[in-house]
């Protein structure tokens, strides 16, 4: 009894109601629907991430084991190897010989990018370079006969790679450095010294004959991170450009850049660019610190905004396409109650309607009834024309119930409809015994027209009842809906029944039904044959009817394999109806 105090609602409150509860079943769909696509889309856009971090993550192990080697085989070289000359024994001479040492060697040099050269400081701090045979800045006379044009110049080139090193050195005091750096040391295995913003320099602490020594070379910095890094690159395939910065964490402000392109065609290449590239800075995929002794510098690698792949494509689509169909469902969800709205206020305007339309001549055969039968009426002509009203209206509410009992064999798919093939004689004999009547009451005149080329032999697919009740309610329309008020011409009271071929079809026969009244609308003529329609005009509202007669007459159309449209005319509106035909 929660709710038996409140009143009905009416139309506008129950579509007002219905606007409000498919608003908020959409977001009930909507708003875990979209939460969930949003992070399974975020998931497939982390795993996308996680493959290029994969592959980052490859990238810096394999510069770290790089870098290790590269340093790693430093070590191996000799502690002699620093002199300009090497004691080397001959087994052949049985005697020591001397030969230059592989570090004075220029080719060693040139076959190690990025590397400036070799030196070695003794217990007094004299610097000596393996490139050159003497102690820097201090140089003996050369008393030896000058040689060859090509050995004074290679001296010339030997001298100016020491005196390079010795100035490198010098500039940023490194040689006091170094000392302190290896004062209690006892390793001799290379390690990073000391770092600049343009130079490496590797060092170690030997012990030669009693005496200490610090041996070290130089590199030039980029040159030989850069080298590092290409090497690996070059075997590596990234799916995307890849923009790397190093990044000495002391001078941030001192970076470089290598550039990993993918090509066209395929290939890959490696550049060095000056600054970031803007277009590779969108993604970030991956910040890592290279290991001992490089921990100063920390390497980051970004790209361009991932592209889609396929899954995130599919997923896409997915998602658009649930959330298309969830507004869909919502939609088809709101025309339907707005269809079962408006159904409901037609049933109301139905029983409403029926009521009033039994009610009339129900009432009129009681009152004639009850005349005739206590004798009011006494001559007999009056009395003919009272059984005739009687009858008259006997038979109107005979054609209602039809068309209510035809309602509900529509209701539950139920057509008691046998169709056959019939002369066409026969059908405008139905037209003149069953529609000539009714127009002749109504003061309207029959015009019935062929236009076939040999009708005698015309045969129409059709249920003779079925027919002459789609007669009876076009007929009735046309009658009832012809505003005599507006319409001054008398001539147009009229109703134009033609047989011709079917535009469309040859196997099919065309019956136009045509009246010269005010005609409908764009509007009705959109939902002419819907259930329960009724035109809103005034003429509508003062004329009975249910709404039901247009709407079964399609029905029985299409239960005999026919067609059936409506063409507005001027004036008037024409009904066209197809029916399969057999031509003879």
């Amino acid at each position: 009894m929660l709710f038996s105090t409140k009143p009905l609602l009416n139309y506008q409150q129950r579509l007002h109601r219905l606007r409000i509860v498919a608003m908020l079943g959409l977001l009930a769909l909507l708003i875990p629907v979209g939460i969930l696509l949003a992070l399974a889309y975020q998931q497939l856009d982390r795993q996308h991430l996680a493959d290029y971090q994969r592959d980052a993550t490859e990238l810096m192990q394999s510069i770290n084991r790089k870098l290790f080697k590269k340093l790693t085989l430093t070590n191996t070289l000799g502690k002699d190897a620093f002199n300009y000359y090497q004691q080397v024994y001959n087994p052949l001479t049985n005697s020591p010989q001397q030969l230059l040492s592989p570090l004075a060697q220029l080719q060693s040099l040139q076959d190690s990018p990025g590397l400036v050269g070799y030196f070695q400081l003794d217990q007094q701090g004299r610097f000596n370079s393996p490139i050159w045979p003497y102690t820097l800045p201090q140089e003996p006379e050369m008393t030896a006969p000058a040689g060859p044009q090509e050995l004074s110049a290679e001296l010339i080139t030997r001298k100016n790679i020491a005196s390079h090193i010795f100035d490198i050195l010098s500039a940023s005091d490194s040689f006091s450095t170094l000392a302190r750096a290896h004062q209690n040391t006892e390793s001799e295995l290379f390690t990073l010294s000391l770092h600049s913003p343009d130079y490496f320099i590797f060092s170690r602490r030997v012990d030669m004959a009693g005496q200490k020594r610090i041996q070290g070379y130089l590199v030039q910095r980029q040159v030989y991170l850069q080298q590092a890094f290409s090497d690996i690159l070059e075997l590596k395939s990234f799916r995307r450009s890849v923009l790397i910065e190093i990044t000495d964490t002391r001078q941030p402000d001192n970076a470089l850049y290598l550039l990993y392109e993918k090509l066209a065609n395929g290939q890959s290449q490696v550049s060095y660019p000056g600054a970031a590239d803007p277009r590779f800075i969108q993604q970030p995929i991956l910040t890592s610190r290279l290991h001992y002794p490089y921990q100063d510098y920390s390497v980051s690698l970004s790209t361009a905004n991932l592209p889609l792949t396929t899954n995130m494509l599919y997923s896409g689509i997915l998602m658009l396409g649930l959330v298309a169909a969830i507004f869909m469902a919502c939609y088809g969800f709101y025309r339907l109650g707005i269809k079962q709205l408006a159904l409901a206020g037609q049933q109301l305007n139905f029983v409403s309607s029926v009521s009033h339309e039994l009610k009339t001549p129900l009432t009129s055969i009681r009152m004639y009834s009850e005349m005739l039968k206590d004798g009011m009426v006494r001559e007999k002509a009056h009395r003919q024309d009272y059984y005739g009203f009687i009858f008259a209206e006997s038979e109107r509410l005979s054609r209602l119930i039809n068309n209510i009992l035809q309602l509900s064999q529509i209701s539950h798919q139920q057509h008691y409809v046998r169709p056959a093939y019939i002369r066409l004689a026969q059908l405008e004999e139905m037209i003149d015994n069953k529609v000539a009547a009714m127009l002749e009451e109504s003061q309207f005149r029959l015009n019935r027209k062929i236009e076939l080329a040999d009708n005698a032999g015309t045969c129409v697919f059709i249920d003779p009842d079925a027919f002459v009740q789609i007669l009876f309610n076009l007929t009735d329309n046309a009658i009832k809906f012809f505003d005599k008020a507006s319409i001054a011409n008398p001539q147009r009271q009229q109703l134009d029944f033609i047989f011709r071929p079917h535009p469309k079809h040859s196997q099919m026969l065309e019956l136009e039904i045509r009246d010269y009244g005010l005609g409908v609308s764009n509007e009705q003529q959109k939902h002419i044959f819907d259930l329960f329609y009724r035109g809103g005009d005034e003429l509508t509202r003062t004329t009975n009817g249910t709404g039901i007669g247009l709407a079964l007459v399609k029905e029985l159309v299409l239960a005999q394999g026919g067609d059936i449209r409506v063409v507005r005319k001027d004036p008037g509106l024409a009904v066209l109806i197809g029916f399969q035909a057999r031509f003879e």
